[in-house]
């Protein structure tokens, strides 16, 4: 016998199943498609970050820090859109925003974001960003489910970060000057350094991470803290100390005031620049830096000079001998500077390299020989001051390699100013000549003072200045295991051939007496003119060449270029502009 209602309450299930069935139904299609079409959405999604992230790829190669010469926003934006376009983007061109700018850390702390730039010529990354309007569902109505805006963007950053430096290390430097300057800041009158240590010292590059290990520190910002000594002392160690090159960094540490260099003071990191272990410095420069960074501390004596113990002794054949000796004066001595290839906020070069800024002072005593007839000849003495003029560049380009290409381009700014030479001395704080006149006595026959005359001399040398100068076209990312061999780029410009002599002589008297005497006088203002160009050519030229720069000209050494993997980072934070 059945319950009371039961028949009913089936009839009732039945009922309300018959109107639930077909929403339930509906429900499941719907959150189908939904499920459909959130795939499709997502697979839209990574389409759209693949094609914006190949087309910051493609257009930070164009950037001020990785384009060459005279890159553009146009390039930029088409070599971004053509790799958008070979990745599969078929949307019009205007709907791909490409924006040029740096990435970098704005707080300090290690989150990476994108900064976009007024100037092209301060830039190191781009950024392409790509909005697009998809329905929500492709079966579904449109207009009850609406739109949906899907953005994307992805930054990329590419740069040639080098090594440059303007210390000297050229073919013909020699190791009786470099030894000379040795010993004047080992207070060693004769020292003497072997061209072959010469040798050593110029075709030897360190290790970045060399140096690391050998100082105990974890990065460059713990190895620029330290002091010279310390830095000397890792070089030797590094070289080996039975080495020639180990030998002349263990005798620089004999150095009174080389504790009192920092590092910072031999080697610059540009602020943000990633430096590799692989980086090599070039040993030659660092020697050099060191040195004069050291004569500088040193210099604090009266007169501000220190004295170089250099074996002069010129001769012009029959003509004449000269006996000088040479005093230095270091206004700024040199860094080794690492950096890219692009601009500041506020227009400057980041990466900025100097010649080391010398003041010369040369005591020379000049025997003339014969001058025919009665007279036996002549004793000259020469005060002569050299300002050397200072000398800079500007790392402005850099051309990454690509593909199978292994090698990169590096192009630079140089401006090297006029380089001046008289009789007087230095004023060691401004760098002025402060005009003297030299000594002539000419004699007669028993050796007896005939005539006598002051002698005054004024010249320059023309600087040089250059833009957009290929140091190196074709310089290795990769060299293996024997690293790769530095390039020296040296601009001479006229050298001593440039000198522009004014040579006077001035109250000339015979016998105590007044003359003008136009012949004789001709014939001694064109041999002390000799004895000039002898003295620039022979001593000073030579001495200046082996610290990076010579009268009139400037060298440069390329001793590193590495370019990383591009850095892609997807979803960037964007910062304000400039």
């Amino acid at each position: 016998m059945s319950r009371p209602g039961t028949i009913t309450d089936r009839r009732r299930q039945r009922g309300a199943l018959t109107v639930l069935t077909p929403l339930l139904l509906l429900l499941v299609v719907i959150l189908s498609v939904m499920a459909l079409d959130g795939a499709r959405l997502y697979s839209l999604r990574g389409e759209m970050q693949a094609q914006v992230n190949v087309a910051a790829q493609a257009g930070a190669s164009a950037t001020q820090s990785c384009g060459g010469f005279a890159p553009t926003t146009a390039m930029i934006r088409q070599r971004a859109l053509a790799a958008a376009q070979a990745q599969g983007y078929s949307a019009d061109a205007d709907a791909l925003t490409v924006t040029s700018g740096v990435i970098e850390a704005p707080t300090g702390d290690n989150v990476l974001a994108f900064r976009p730039v007024n100037f092209i010529e301060e830039s190191n990354a781009v950024l392409v960003s790509y909005t697009r309007r998809e329905p929500i569902s492709i079966l579904l109505p449109e207009s009850v489910f609406g739109t949906l805006d899907i953005t994307v963007n992805a930054a990329s950053r590419k740069e040639v970060v080098a090594t440059l430096s303007a210390a000297g290390s050229t073919a013909s430097v020699d190791s009786g000057i470099v030894g000379g300057l040795l010993g004047a800041v080992l207070g060693d009158p004769f020292y003497v350094l072997d061209p072959t240590s010469l040798d050593s010292l110029r075709n030897t590059t360190v290790l970045l991470g060399d140096v690391l290990t050998e100082t105990g520190v974890a990065d460059v910002t713990g190895l620029l803290g330290l002091d010279g000594r310390t830095l000397a002392a890792a070089l030797r160690d590094i070289g080996g100390i039975s080495s020639p090159v180990g030998q002349t960094l263990d005798d620089l540490l004999g150095a009174a005031g080389l504790e009192t260099v920092s590092v910072s003071e031999v080697l610059e990191v540009v602020e943000g620049t990633q430096v590799p272990a692989n980086s090599e410095f070039p040993l030659y420069d660092m020697l050099i830096s060191l040195v004069l960074n050291v004569a500088e501390s040193q210099q604090d004596a009266p007169g501000g000079f220190l004295a170089v113990p250099l074996d002069v002794d010129l001769d012009l054949g029959a003509v004449a001998n000269i006996d000088a000796s040479v005093r230095l004066n270091v206004g700024e001595a040199p860094r080794i500077v690492i950096g890219p290839a692009r601009q500041d906020a506020d227009g400057n070069w980041v990466t900025r390299f100097y010649a080391p800024d010398i003041r010369l002072q040369v005591l020379a005593d000049v025997q003339l020989l014969s001058l025919g007839g009665l007279l036996s000849g002549a004793n000259v003495y020469l005060p002569l001051a050299v300002n050397v003029g200072g000398a800079e560049g500007e790392f402005v380009s850099a051309r990454c390699a690509a593909g199978s290409v292994n090698q990169v381009e590096i192009g630079v700014n140089l401006n090297r100013s006029v380089a001046r030479l008289g009789t007087g001395t230095i004023d060691t704080d401004t760098g002025a000549i402060i005009p003297e006149i030299g000594d002539l006595d000419v004699l007669g026959l028993l050796g007896l003072q005939v005539l006598s005359a002051d002698v005054f001399i004024d010249g320059e040398v023309p600087g040089i200045t250059e833009t957009n100068v290929v140091i190196s076209d074709e310089y290795p990312l990769y060299c293996g295991e024997m690293g790769c061999s530095e390039d020296t780029y040296q601009d001479t410009g006229d050298g001593v051939g440039g000198l522009d002599l004014d040579l006077d002589l001035q109250n000339v008297a015979l016998l105590g007496l007044p003359v003008q005497l136009t012949p004789l006088l001709n014939l001694l203002e064109g041999l002390l003119a000799d004895v000039v160009q002898l003295l620039a050519g022979s001593l000073i030229n030579p001495l200046l060449e082996s610290l990076g720069l010579g009268l009139g000209g400037v060298t440069v050494t390329l001793t590193n270029a590495t370019q990383g993997s591009s850095q892609v980072i997807e979803n960037v934070p964007v910062v304000a502009g400039d």
